[in-house]
């Protein structure tokens, strides 16, 4: 070989080694990308993941697949994607529920901020309260009038959801109030135990029960916005009940494994706000009982930082910390 051929041939195998990482992150994505939802289907992370899923797909060309692993207020879903390879082909979609229960149970080995990534949040949920058909209440005054008489089953997605700190909040504000939490692993079932009058009452995500709510299938009691939703106008909300600080929403945010490379993160960022801004996107989720925003990963990774301080002070003064 010549003096220059060997050149040459050093100079390709650098170049090649320069430009190796950034060629492969430069085609992502090549192959199919995986959505792990902390629920079951049928709830409001569900909607979301799905709804997005599809015009994602479009948007990075490769299909987008939406599995659901329910459990643990979502703390199973997110435990798995933090040990996922951080290659931007399995991402996780998971409320709020998710941080709670982390912080209710250390030995869980689950911290979102050490082993999670935020991406991006999209489509926050206000929780509605619903009473089964045979409950005597119609507010929420009269459902905490009654569980003063005799105590109440109320369903939820699971231990450490914020639907769960809802009425948490709510018992630890009323003394004599009796509301025991019945955990299920997504709103839709712990909906259908409900609607059947197996448990009073259930605490949700407002989207899995719109359409129960206006079917007449349970009682819509109050939502937990600050004002009324579109979806269900006629809902008061928990202020205009009489109950002020019970305000609270659950987020829809997307996480990669740590060490996921920026590039990819960049992209999948760019087409998760690129759904969100999409007008029949919005309009579909306000239909459903979303609030129709997003929020890049930098300023939702700032709030959920704030937000895990709340709650962490929250949990241990209602003593539910598992030490």
């Amino acid at each position: 070989m010549s003096h220059m051929a060997k050149i040459l041939a050093v100079c390709s195998v650098a170049l090649a080694a320069l430009l190796g990482p950034a060629s492969a992150q430069d085609s992502y994505p090549s192959r199919t990308i995986r959505l792990i939802v902390g629920f079951t289907p049928g709830g409001g992370v569900d909607t979301v993941a799905r709804l997005f899923a599809d015009k994602m797909t479009g948007i990075l060309g490769q299909p987008i697949v939406v599995v659901n692993q329910g459990g643990a207020a979502g703390g199973i879903a997110g435990k798995r994607v933090s040990t996922e390879e951080p290659d931007g082909y399995t991402l996780l979609v998971n409320s709020n529920s998710m941080v709670i229960y982390s912080l209710m149970n250390p030995k869980a080995g689950l911290m979102v901020e050490r082993d999670l990534y935020a991406v991006a949040s999209a489509a926050p949920q206000a929780v509605v309260i619903v009473a089964a058909p045979d409950v005597k209440a119609n507010s929420l005054k009269e459902l905490v009038d009654l569980s003063k008489a005799k105590p109440l089953s109320y369903g939820t997605p699971g231990a450490g959801s914020v639907p769960h700190l809802v009425i948490e909040q709510l018992a630890a504000s009323l003394p004599g109030v009796q509301m025991q939490n019945v955990p299920f692993q997504g709103a839709a079932p712990a909906l259908t135990a409900t609607m059947a009058n197996q448990v009073d009452m259930a605490s949700t995500t407002l989207p899995p029960a719109v359409a129960l709510v206006t079917g007449g299938k349970v009682k819509g009691i109050a939502v937990t916005s600050a004002t009324r939703v579109a979806a269900l106008p006629d809902i008061p909300t928990t202020k205009e009940s009489g109950f002020p600080d019970i305000v609270a929403t659950a987020w829809t945010a997307f996480f990669v494994p740590p060490k996921t490379p920026k590039a990819v993160v960049d992209k999948l960022e760019a087409a998760i706000l690129q759904v969100a801004a999409m007008p029949d996107i919005r309009e579909k989720l306000v239909a459903l009982g979303f609030e129709p925003t997003a929020e890049p990963g930098a300023k939702f990774r700032a709030e959920m930082s704030a937000e895990i301080k709340t709650f962490s002070a929250v949990l241990e003064k209602a003593n539910l910390i598992q030490h």
